[in-house]
């Protein structure tokens, strides 16, 4: 029984380990997403890995980072628009946001060379 639960736990923590990857930052990390962000005039924002999770296309505002309260860590916050026209402001995970490389939406999280797992292949951009 206590193999049972170890091995439930374990999976578990393996599964939902990769909801946040690249969400807490180094400064390095942040600046060199805000430099990459700002020259990009849409994103696309899906948690490829989350049930029930859609893409959203984002036409981008505003990016920016900010530190975290413990002071050691940075995240990305973008601000801007979906398709419908509605304000949205999010702090972002690195590795479920999507860029135009191409025909393709890649995870900036991948274009970075940062280590993240988007749990989806690069896709087409007409979606």
């Amino acid at each position: 029984m206590k193999k049972t639960i170890l091995l439930f736990v374990l999976l578990c923590t393996a599964f939902f380990s990769r909801a946040d990857q690249l969400h807490a930052l180094t400064q390095a990390q942040a600046e060199k997403a805000v430099g990459y962000l700002k020259k990009e005039p849409i994103v696309i924002l899906w948690c490829s890995c989350c049930d029930n999770e859609t893409p959203k296309k984002i036409t981008v505002n505003e990016v920016f980072y900010k530190k975290y309260p413990d002071g050691k860590y940075y995240s990305v916050v973008l601000k801007g628009r979906d398709e419908s026209g509605k304000e949205v402001e999010e702090s972002l995970d690195l590795a479920y946001v999507f860029v135009k490389k191409g025909k393709k939406a890649k995870s900036l999280g991948k274009v970075l060379k940062f280590e993240c797992d988007p749990c989806t292949q690069p896709f087409e951009w007409s979606i």
